[in-house]
């Protein structure tokens, strides 16, 4: 049975797991040494850690945001599971579940942004029911595929 819960600071040490497993997330979002300065970064977003859990077992975190200043909608940021839980379904599990729990709040579509170059996450999504909705660049140049799943 799938369930989640809000991360605690007591959960930081499997968040730690899960980025050293997650070498690509890593690269492109956090290093271990930087992790306090990356949750204060999205703390200003208001958004959701979620530890997922499955029979009482801790498999994945997830990060959502209900309001995104880019376009005032939900995001799904993040979604990290741990290797002895991958290609299992949890994570396509995961953002059905997070997709239920935004269309039931009234919304008509989620989000999600990866780094272009980053083509299996852009495939997972595109599995996820997510389409190419368009390719942005950040501040610095670098650019993004911009996905979203209608609800």
């Amino acid at each position: 049975m799938l369930s989640s819960r809000e991360l605690t600071q007591a959960d930081f040490p499997f968040f730690e797991d899960l980025i050293t497993y997650s070498p690509s997330w890593q690269e492109e979002e956090c290093h271990l040494e930087t992790i306090d300065a990356y949750m204060l970064k999205y703390k200003m977003l208001n958004g959701r850690w979620l530890v997922w859990s499955c029979n009482s077992k801790q498999i994945g975190i997830s990060f959502t945001v209900a309001w995104s200043p880019a376009n005032e909608k939900p995001w799904i940021g993040t979604i990290l599971i741990h290797p002895n839980e991958r290609m299992k379904g949890f994570a396509s599990t995961i953002i059905d579940h997070i997709c239920e729990g935004f269309r039931q709040s009234g919304e008509k579509a989620v989000f999600a942004g990866c780094p272009i170059n980053q083509n299996e996450w852009i495939k997972f999504l595109a599995n996820c029911q997510f389409e190419q909705f368009k390719v942005e660049r950040d501040d610095l140049g670098k650019e993004y595929s911009i996905l979203v799943r209608p609800l």
